[in-house]
């Protein structure tokens, strides 16, 4: 562990970070989340940016976008804060020099449809975002999520995670996806066995809420377990970044 340890001091954590060539069915992905040192992902139900991670966890969030084609979040997240999921514009130069577009693809998971269509987020997209929705979505939010997005359908009455993954690799060529929640998306991803590293900033709070969420929260324990293999630790003012890769048990064939 000493030899992980390591102090950000606001420079890029990551800039050496080699991400594997993904296979042509899914994207690699990772998934990058911060909650406070008991486990909590949310103050008093907020999910608001800064509500646990300092400013520096902001700038590591940044990092970790720079080496992906795309940031996927959950709709509830997106109502909380309505703007676009990439890169400060110190990022650009890098990720273009990494081969990727300027701005990594904002991508929406949804199960109802109702997304706030007049933010920033969709009517100053740097590119046009994605909305992951399915046959349940009602026509008439379709049609208006269409003006400003591509909407995509992945499933019956929910998003099949596996099916919309299939669908980001092969048409929007997506090779490297960033799942950043909410908790109930995390627990998708895990359930379907999609996550292959994850991201964890862990903020030397304690929340105690006994009604806040955390990190991932599914209606029953995922089968398999995931277990995460400890690759390496960085910390700046008592705050830790830790990144892990992921392993199922059984193993995944995806």
């Amino acid at each position: 562990m000493q030899r992980l340890m390591q102090h950000c001091q606001s420079k890029d954590p990551y800039a050496d970070l080699q991400l594997p060539e993904p296979s042509t069915a899914r994207p690699y992905v990772l998934m990058n989340m911060v909650s406070s040192v008991d486990g909590k992902a949310t103050v008093g139900g907020s999910l608001q940016p800064g509500s646990l991670g300092s400013r520096t966890d902001r700038f590591v969030m940044d990092c970790i976008r720079s080496h992906v084609d795309a940031v996927i979040c959950g709709s509830s997240t997106i109502r909380n804060h309505a703007h676009y999921l990439g890169v400060r514009r110190s990022f650009e130069r890098l990720r273009t020099d990494r081969g990727l577009e300027p701005q990594p693809l904002t991508i929406i998971m949804t199960n109802s449809g109702e997304l706030p269509l007049e933010s920033p987020l969709f009517q100053e997209a740097p590119r046009r975002p994605i909305v992951l929705g399915s046959n349940a979505v009602s026509l008439e939010h379709q049609t208006a999520i269409q003006t400003t997005a591509d909407f995509v359908s992945c499933g019956q009455e929910a998003v099949d995670v596996s099916a919309a993954l299939q669908i980001l690799r092969q048409q929007f060529a997506v090779k490297w996806l960033l799942v950043e929640g909410g908790p109930k998306v995390n627990y998708q991803f895990f359930q379907s066995l999609a996550v292959d590293e994850v991201f964890w900033t862990a903020a030397p709070l304690i929340s105690g809420g006994q009604l806040d969420l955390t990190m991932v929260m599914g209606p029953e324990p995922l089968r398999p377990i995931p277990r995460l293999n400890l690759q390496s630790v960085f910390c700046e003012a008592s705050e830790l970044f830790l990144r892990y890769t992921v392993e199922y048990d059984p193993p995944s064939n995806s």
